[in-house]
């Protein structure tokens, strides 16, 4: 079993959702939209958004979120990383703004809470699942598996008015 953006679309996958994580927009005091209370998908500029590197499947949300065709995202100069802390970093020293999943705002240092900017509804989301090979024969592992961490996650994202955002290349 794995987790990961879904939906996917292999024959092979079978995709149970778990949740549906917001996006949160990151940006700092300089920033065009650092004083809007929320941003719109609008707002957004796929030359101004820090990004992950290629192979991350948010990434591919982000590129999507931005209705930008991924030939066009990858045509200019952009300063990419492998991990959200260096994105943060890098917007923190105003080369852009980036995008997190919900669930990494929530261990945001105190005193970089205020360039959080979460979305207007309906606010654009990824879909995660739980994913496991079709044939799989341990479904009662799967369930067990599944239950636990829609637990764990129902607390802490309590979002209804979603956009769910594709991670799948388009």
């Amino acid at each position: 079993a794995a987790i990961a953006a879904t939906p996917l679309g292999y024959d092979q996958i079978k995709e149970r959702v778990l949740y549906y994580e917001p996006f949160v927009g990151y940006t700092t005091g300089n920033h065009r939209l650092f004083h809007k209370k929320e941003i719109e998908t609008a707002d957004l500029d796929i030359d101004d958004i820090l990004l992950l590197e290629d192979g991350h499947c948010f990434r591919d949300g982000v590129i999507n979120l931005c209705k930008v065709p991924r030939s066009a995202a990858e045509d200019h100069f952009q300063l990419e990383s492998g991990s959200f802390e260096t994105l943060i970093k890098l917007s923190n020293e105003d080369l852009g703004m980036t995008l997190l999943p919900y669930l990494h705002t929530m261990d945001i240092k105190d005193s970089e809470r205020k360039y959080l900017r979460h979305f207007a509804e309906p606010r654009p989301a990824r879909e995660v699942s739980l994913l496991f090979h079709k044939s799989e024969l341990k479904m009662q592992i799967i369930e067990a598996l599944r239950n636990v961490i829609m637990g764990i996650v129902r607390g802490a994202i309590a979002f209804h008015n979603v956009q769910i955002i594709s991670a799948v290349q388009q």
